[in-house]
């Protein structure tokens, strides 16, 4: 059509318009067919009536605006609209301009129905679907008929004559019809036997099972859901005080008992059992005893018993004191601030028994062990619960390795996130030793990694544990065996250790010494060992303001080295001024970068060790550096200890004002650390203060911590210092240090350290790390 209006404009012969329009009208399905100019007004129309209209009041489905649209876009729009059974195609056409009645001609559009191509299609899917479905209805009953006779009826035959297996005449209810039945009836025969035997051995292991319980000196306990019967054995009983004789067997005997801190936690746990929330019922909490004290158990249970519906019926537990271990690991929960572990294990108590573990295996010739636990993602379920809740998990641990090891030997624990256990008589040959010791660990890890209830909540934890293995000829130190298992706990944190790792004398080979550091320095940039990160450090608003320039080092043989032990090697010599002059150039090499891509660059802060700022030559080779590199100074910010004022007070006030003379950002680290009096900081203008690290240490637990830290902040606002708060782990104290007014924030919780080219994506799109909690 855009040919033939071409054509008829160039020749101005527009009867060869009508007359394809006209030829065009001859399609039954073709519902409309127009030439509409640039106003919608009709041209040309397959039914003549429409001529000289516009199409807005006479064509139901046409659309100016998408009329517009498709002219403007020079772009044919097609659509099938099922509401009107056809198909509205507007086709832009592009006449010379050059020829006055162009203008009339500037769109063709046209809708087909489609109605009779869907009924056919509709027609001949639903024959198509009756042939295909009747053919498989057939197939199919014609499977199911032969499936009966086949599987079926047999099998019917064969279930109604095992409901009387145990009849001795069972056999006479069998309609021996095929050998296969016949095959059958011999096979029931044998299981019936089978059954027999079963059911003896059964008998004989609930004996067992009975024996090992009152062995392990466990209370047992089985209650009947439905009608609220409770069974508790005289072991039960005993632990908390009572005579076989002196306590009914009903549900109230228990629940009566439960101290009433403990009571919602533990009917609740029990309840989400019942209902199926959570794999097992496990608890640690009182129960009264019947001097009045209470006592810490260990209580857990399985359901052994259901009705038809599969709702529960009996459940059968057991209850284990734990109140001695809970005592010697002085755990304790206080009533009145609650905060959780409010004391550790004695060591001194630790190191005796680790001295008599050793003269006990040295006597009897059989080999003990020193397993060191560590709690892998203790922190990140400690901060996301809060510390009361962290504590009763760690309580629940306590009290499961207590209930499940103390048999073997002492059960402590060491720390937030590390436990201990002693155990002895592993054998006379250290193969033998290292296997069990080696099971035994494993065992713990699965104890542990069972998974534990807490408010509610289902908490997955792991744990990674060290041994050493001795026999006690070698009479060592406590720490030096403590010592072996924190090296073997090291490797066992190895991927490849399945969790757990044996100490063996080459560990502490590869446990790299300052000197050996000291050696390796002296390679590591040259062997392109050092790398640098930069971690951010925002506004409130999350606006990015700076970076601190971090060292990574990453050894061949040591892997990771973290930084506070290289730094410190590195400034026991010369290595630490290449390192932090190498450090400098990475950064001026990263400024260029983002100054070539026309990014805003933020001020780059790096650390600069005091034993290298307090070197003669220190401003000079640094200024030489920037201005080599052609860098504006004020991009730049060294990060300076307390302990520069130690020494020479009075050249380091100078130095620091010559370079801020140049242009150069001064921060100070560690401020309120305590190695600098507050008098020397005068007339110091500092760009930033970084708040000491220890400030935040329990800061969310400890309100007077956080009055201490609002003070700091409070008189560096007053001296015109802006405050960085630094290593912010979670959000409770993000928010704290958002309300003690610091200026800016850096940690975990807004950014790792970032390598090179993330922090160059970060700048280039100027991402807004959200800090307001």
């Amino acid at each position: 059509m855009r040919h033939v209006i071409e054509s008829a404009v160039l020749t101005q012969d527009f009867e060869r318009i009508e007359q394809e329009v006209a030829l065009v009208s001859t399609e039954q399905n073709m519902m409309v067919y127009v030439i509409l100019d640039s106003s919608s007004e009709i041209q040309y129309a397959n039914h003549i009536i429409w001529r000289d209209s516009n199409a807005n009041n006479v064509l139901e489905g046409y659309s100016a605006e998408r009329h517009r649209s498709s002219t403007a876009n020079n772009k044919p729009y097609i659509n099938v609209s099922f509401d009107r059974l056809s198909i509205q195609v507007y086709y832009p056409l592009n006449a010379n301009s050059r020829y006055s009645y162009s203008n009339a001609a500037e769109l063709v559009y046209l809708e087909y129905d489609i109605a009779n191509l869907l009924s056919e299609a509709s027609e001949s899917l639903l024959k198509r679907f009756i042939e295909i479905w009747g053919f498989g209805a057939l197939v199919l009953t014609l499977f199911c008929l032969l499936l009966h006779y086949v599987l079926i009826r047999p099998l019917t035959q064969l279930s109604q004559a095992a409901k009387n297996l145990d009849d001795p005449d069972f056999n006479n209810n069998i309609v021996c019809i095929t050998t296969e039945i016949n095959n059958l009836r011999d096979y029931l025969n044998l299981v019936k036997g089978r059954l027999s035997r079963s059911r003896k051995r059964l008998n004989d292991a609930e004996q067992r099972w009975l024996f090992a319980v009152e062995g392990a000196r466990n209370g047992i306990w089985d209650w009947a859901i439905a009608t609220g019967d409770v069974f508790v054995s005289d072991r039960w009983k005993e632990i908390l005080g009572y005579q076989h004789y002196e306590l009914d067997n009903d549900y109230s005997v228990w629940e009566s008992r439960l101290h009433r801190d403990d009571k919602e936690q533990v009917l609740n746990t029990l309840q989400n059992y019942i209902n199926k929330q959570h794999d097992e019922y496990e608890s640690v909490h009182r129960l009264r005893h019947k001097d009045g004290r209470y006592i810490w158990v260990l209580d857990r249970g399985k359901i052994v018993e259901w009705d038809e519906l599969g709702r529960p019926l009996r459940i059968i537990g057991t209850i284990t004191d734990v109140s001695g271990d809970v005592k010697n690991q002085r755990i304790s929960v206080d009533k009145i601030n609650h905060n959780g572990l409010t004391d550790l294990i004695n060591r001194e108590v630790l190191a005796d028994e680790l001295y008599d573990l050793q003269v006990f295996s040295r006597k009897t010739g059989q080999f003990s062990s020193l397993l060191m636990i560590n709690l892998d993602n203790f922190k990140l379920i400690n901060d996301a619960l809060g510390r009361q809740l962290g504590d009763r998990l760690l309580m629940q641990i306590a009290a499961r390795l207590s209930g499940n090891f103390s048999n073997a030997g002492l059960v402590a624990r060491l720390g937030a996130d590390e436990f201990v256990i002693l155990a002895k008589n592993l054998g006379s040959e250290i193969d033998q030793a290292n296997k069990r010791a080696l099971a035994l660990a494993s065992e713990v890890r699965q104890l542990i990694g069972r998974g534990f209830t807490i408010s509610e909540q289902n908490l997955s934890i792991s744990a990674r544990i060290g041994l050493v293995v001795f026999d006690g000829i070698e009479s060592l130190e406590p720490q030096v065996l403590l010592a072996r298992a924190d090296n073997a706990l090291e490797q066992a944190k190895d991927s490849r250790s399945n969790g757990c790792a044996i100490y063996e004398p080459q560990l502490d080979n590869n446990q790299i010494q300052p000197f050996k550091l000291q050696n390796e320095l002296k390679h590591t940039i040259s062997n392109q060992q050092m790398s640098l990160v930069y971690q951010p450090v925002v506004d409130q608003a999350g606006r990015l303001h700076s970076a601190e320039v971090l060292m990574r080092w990453y050894h061949p043989q040591f892997g990771f080295i973290s930084p506070t032990k290289f730094i410190a090697a590195a400034e026991l010599t010369d290595c630490i001024f290449e390192l932090e002059l190498w450090a400098l150039d990475q950064v001026i090499e990263m400024i260029h970068t983002l100054q070539q891509a026309k990014a805003n660059v933020p001020i780059m802060s790096l650390n600069i060790s005091s034993r290298h700022f307090h070197q003669d030559h220190f401003v000079n080779v640094l200024m030489s550096r920037i201005n080599a590199a052609q860098i504006s100074p004020n991009l730049l910010q060294l990060e300076l200890a307390e302990d520069i004022f130690v020494v020479n007070t009075n050249i380091a006030k100078a130095k620091i004002a010559e370079l801020q003379r140049y242009g150069l950002n001064i921060a100070m680290d560690n401020f309120g650390g305590g190695s600098c009096a507050v008098h020397l900081l005068q007339g110091i203008g500092f760009s930033q203060v970084k708040l000491a690290a220890v400030y935040l240490d329990e800061i969310e637990y400890n309100p007077e911590k956080f009055n201490i830290v609002n003070a700091v902040v409070d008189f560096a606002i007053k001296l015109n210092l802006p405050v960085v708060a630094k290593q912010i782990e979670n959000k409770q104290q993000l928010n704290l240090l958002t309300h003690a007014k610091c200026t800016w924030f850096q940690g975990y919780i807004i950014s790792r350290p970032l390598d090179k080219e993330d922090m160059i994506q970060l700048i280039k799109t100027q991402l807004s790390l959200s800090v307001v909690p």
